[in-house]
């Protein structure tokens, strides 16, 4: 068949089903699922598992289960992140879930997340990135769930990179790489607009934030504290706020999570691929 006659899955209507509602087909697929897992976790330490559309624990290895102070894959079956015996997990659960809701209703069947969390694991302290994608099953065009892995980080990257983000916001945090246009409102910050926005949460001045753009991002000329000050101006203008009032910005943002969500120009940094 010619590249013309084929279909491409990202064509294809996929549709979420819950387990109260599998298929005999479905559940074969989800049990043959928890036996591959529980073979990784036998051969290897990875941080990896599985969870249903409402964000329910299918299956994870033993090395996801020990983060979260359970002792094997098997006992997170039916958990919910809440559910967790590891307090720093519950704390953010609801953020894992609103992530869960994000990635499944984003319409594309190939969507990836990744998702930096700085917490309290069982094992101390740890900033580890979360890959998530959609679980599917193919023969019947339905989404089961979600599939999530794990990789542990240099936590020294982030707090050299945004050094006063515990001071704001705690040492706790689950922040989203965005490696596309932020949607704000009714409005799509560009990812500039994007970069400026997640630094004045930060409370840095206009000429920090120059300092910072001219080192991690150059241009040809050098920004200036009135470069940052003008878009900061363009921002208010698509939120509709006239005043471009500072502090009144800055509470709208973080309102709408946006500390939460972290241009992919910086969550790249973390990864330690770039030198800070």
């Amino acid at each position: 068949m010619n590249d013309a006659g084929k279909t491409h899955e990202s064509e294809i209507s996929y549709s979420l089903v819950a387990p109260e509602n599998f298929t005999a087909e479905q559940k074969l697929f989800i049990e043959d699922f928890k036996k591959s897992v529980t073979l990784i976790s036998s051969q290897t330490d990875m941080i990896f598992g599985a969870k249903d559309i409402n964000s329910r624990h299918f299956i994870s290895t033993d090395a996801y289960a020990k983060i979260v102070a359970l002792p094997k894959g098997i006992d997170v079956v039916d958990r919910l992140d809440r559910e967790m015996p590891c307090e720093g997990t519950a704390q953010f659960a609801d953020c894992y879930v609103q992530e869960d809701i994000e990635l499944l209703n984003f319409g594309d069947i190939n969507k990836k997340t990744s998702v930096l969390n700085i917490h309290e694991y069982s094992d101390g302290i740890r900033a580890r990135i979360f890959h998530k994608n959609i679980m599917k099953h193919r023969p019947s065009h339905s989404i089961p769930g979600t599939i999530y892995s794990a990789h542990e980080i240099k936590i020294e990257n982030f707090f050299s990179l945004i050094p006063n983000y515990i001071i704001e916001f705690g040492i706790g945090c689950s922040i989203e790489n965005i490696d596309n246009r932020l949607n704000i409102g009714n409005e799509k910050l560009t990812e500039y607009e994007h970069e400026v926005c997640f630094l004045l949460i930060m409370n840095w001045s206009f000429r920090q934030i120059a300092c910072f753009m001219n080192k991690h991002r150059p241009l040809d000329r050098d920004r200036v504290a009135d470069t940052i000050s003008k878009c900061r101006n363009r921002i208010c203008e698509k939120l509709n706020m006239p005043n471009g009032n500072l502090s009144d910005l800055r509470d709208m943002l973080i309102g709408m999570g946006i500390h939460r969500k972290m241009p992919n120009s910086f969550f790249s940094r973390l990864l330690g691929s770039r030198p800070l």
